[in-house]
């Protein structure tokens, strides 16, 4: 009986473990979309992208962004929403709801 108890009790753990291990390896922390635009359409250059200017704050910087997507791609985005995000250089990645990775390009940061 102990030894099955004892053997239960350590899948638990390893189980948790590997969750952690997960979850902290992805390098993603949460980020509070500030604002988000849609930017004029270049007239010679049409396509099914939009082009968007999102203010994304993570910890104490807020993320000035432009990127261009599928207008289903924001269908959600609002002032007040949270993503995972992630920095990588002078780019931000952002976990859609559906799992997708958006990528921004930062344009400028403020404190």
């Amino acid at each position: 009986m102990r030894t099955r108890l004892l053997v239960v009790s350590c899948c638990i753990a390893l189980i948790a473990a590997l969750a952690h291990a997960q979850g902290a390896d992805d390098g993603f922390q949460t980020g509070r979309v500030m604002a988000i635009e849609k930017l004029a359409e270049n007239a010679q250059h049409m396509s099914d992208e939009i082009n968007y200017k999102i203010l994304m704050r993570v910890g104490d910087t807020i993320y000035d962004c432009r990127t261009s997507a599928q207008a289903a791609t924001f269908i959600d985005w609002s002032p007040g929403k949270q993503f995972p995000v992630k920095i990588d250089g002078k780019t931000l990645l952002a976990k859609n709801f559906n799992g997708q990775i958006v990528q921004m390009n930062i344009k400028k940061t403020s404190h």
